[in-house]
């Protein structure tokens, strides 16, 4: 399959999770036992999103500076490879006389030389949706426009591979409202929980405290409360008052399990410096979680601002130079705290369309097509770009970078890969007809515990 143009002195166009015995609140053994429990469990496989909200622009952060046709439609604002006065040139890439990295952006050169970041081109919705709201909501419901979908992919598959006994953090928003993503039926943490009135619930719904439940499950043939004990004819009739108390008391001490694992990370130190900010502050938290071993599998964050419509600004000023550099800064701190973890943890940042390929007389850029990810991790085929790339010619009418890749291509490859899950086995893409000969394989599997 054809791809962007590798970067490392070539130019060729390329193109089950373990299940976990938890025991958050270390009960029935001591503190200390507890932590070796954790620290002696095998680290789950992690996937991480960063959504970038408002459509970022692919060319000013990933400069085809080797192209004359992006300095014809960008000639104020594109970033050259040499820079005049005090500007700063591009961030160039190995032996490439092509491709290279905004400028603020250079603290991730080593990352892509040595393998452990990837960037994917053109990649995006097949709807053509220029809306934010729609094509935001596409991406993190897994679908297109004309699909009825009203949960999120990461929370559909939270679903779809739950067991009985599950680690109570699989899933977690590092802010306080639970991105579209991970919404649904599957419960996910959301940030801001404090813990400090958690003794009270916890001896409130603890199995010492469960003595109608547990009296009701040993009562043979009678106790009928159990809803995997409901006769499959009876499937129908309303849930009686035992069963009702039943649910309310698992579903208590459940949250109570979640709260008191976030509680636990919570005391987890970071070994990096983060900047300051928002999105510094979210991954923070991730890190700490998954640091912490209890179990997450998939987290979101978000990052918004890059609907940049004016003052885009150049290498060195204007809005785009200011969140290029923080998702740099972010991204390193990230990859350092985590350290050898990485080689179960995948960062995917990724927008919701790309802008127009030509400036506009705002010195901004308009809604455009195509977009962008970027991928980091241990498990990463690096060394070359993915997704089709052919040049800057390739728009459609002049104005957006196309959609190549469809955005669930590389949302299947990344389940299947980081945790085994199989999308064509179940409904989680609706709609969605690709096979994995659509894989772009820019990562390696994990194995499976």
């Amino acid at each position: 399959m054809a791809g962007a143009a590798g970067f490392l002195g070539t130019e060729e166009f390329v193109q089950g999770r373990p299940q976990l015995n938890f025991n958050p609140t270390g009960k029935d053994a001591s503190n200390d036992d507890a932590a070796k429990a954790r620290a002696d469990r095998p680290q789950p496989a992690t996937l991480v999103t960063i959504f970038l909200r408002g459509g970022a622009d692919m060319l000013n952060a990933i400069v085809p500076w080797g192209d004359d046709l992006y300095y014809k439609y960008r000639p104020k604002i594109g970033i050259r490879p040499t820079g005049k006065g005090a500007e700063e040139g591009v961030a160039k890439l190995g032996n490439s006389n092509y491709w290279g990295l905004n400028p603020r952006m250079a603290d991730l050169v080593p990352m892509l030389k040595k393998g452990t970041l990837i960037p994917i081109l053109n990649v995006g919705s097949p709807d053509g949706t220029r809306s934010h709201f729609s094509a935001q909501d596409n991406m993190e419901r897994g679908c297109t426009t004309g699909q009825s979908m009203a949960r999120g992919w990461l929370n559909r598959y939270l679903e779809l591979t739950k067991k009985p006994y599950d680690a109570p953090l699989r899933g977690l928003s590092a802010q306080t409202l639970v991105p579209r993503a991970l919404r649904g039926n599957y419960p996910v943490l959301a940030g801001n929980n404090h813990t400090e009135q958690m003794d009270l619930f916890e001896k409130l719904y603890s199995s010492q405290n469960m003595v109608n439940m547990t009296e009701r499950n040993g009562a043979g043939d009678e106790h009928g409360t159990r809803l995997d004990d409901i006769n499959v004819g009876q499937q129908k009739a309303a849930l009686t008052s035992d069963m009702t108390r039943d649910i309310i008391t698992m579903s208590g001490a459940n949250a109570v399990d979640r709260i008191k694992a976030l509680e636990i990370a919570e005391a987890t130190p970071n070994d990096a410096d983060y900047p300051n900010g928002g999105l510094a502050n979210q991954l923070a938290t991730i890190a700490r979680v998954i640091k912490a071993n209890v179990g997450l599998e998939v987290a979101q964050a978000d990052f918004g601002g890059w609907d940049v419509h004016s003052a885009a600004g150049g290498p060195t000023g204007g809005r785009m130079a200011e969140l290029t550099q923080h998702l740099t800064e972010c991204l390193v701190a990230f990859s350092q705290d985590l350290g050898k973890r990485m080689d179960k943890v995948m960062v995917l940042v990724m927008t919701e369309f790309g802008r127009t390929v030509e400036e506009n007389g705002a010195l901004g850029l308009d809604h455009g097509r195509g977009g962008w990810m970027l991928a980091m991790g241990n498990m990463l085929n690096g060394g070359n770009f993915y997704g089709k790339w052919n040049g800057m010619a390739d728009t459609n009418g002049g104005r957006f970078l196309p959609v190549h890749t469809d955005f669930r291509s590389v949302y299947a490859e990344s389940l299947y890969k980081l945790f085994g899950f199989n999308y064509s086995q179940t409904d989680i893409f609706p709609g969605y007809k690709g096979s994995p000969t659509d894989y772009l394989n820019f990562m390696q599997s994990l194995k499976q515990a």
